[in-house]
């Protein structure tokens, strides 16, 4: 896989979230977001093939495992483990670029809803 170099990434990123706190700050009040804590194309750069991401906060991790380019195979894992609903919200951009954020959702649960900050894929 191949993708910006890692400084590029680090910037991109940094946009990203911020301009999806913003906009969470407007519309999204209910819910909580999880940050990128580890991005394998900034914070482990060579691994071609599969992209790694783990947002956490609120208690929650979610990993994410990218593979593939033009036809993505994204593998979610949630912990703490049991019943989840998640919903994948995005849009591609210029250069077939990616934009999209998971929200999470418990069912029957007291536990509030999450949504990862928004990622370049």
């Amino acid at each position: 896989m191949t993708g910006p170099p890692p400084e590029r990434a680090g910037t991109q990123i940094a946009m990203t979230r911020s301009v999806g706190y913003a906009a969470f700050g407007r519309h999204e009040r209910d819910l909580d977001v999880l940050d990128v804590i580890f991005d394998s194309l900034v914070d482990a750069p060579g691994n071609e093939g599969c992209r790694r991401l783990r947002f956490a906060g609120h208690g929650i991790t979610l990993d994410v495992d990218v593979q593939g380019q033009a036809d993505l195979t994204v593998e979610l894992r949630v912990s703490p483990h049991g019943p989840v609903q998640v919903e994948s919200r995005g849009a591609d951009g210029p250069g077939e670029t990616r934009l999209v954020s998971f929200l999470l959702q418990w069912p029957n649960s007291t536990q509030r809803p999450v949504r990862t900050a928004w990622i370049m894929l």
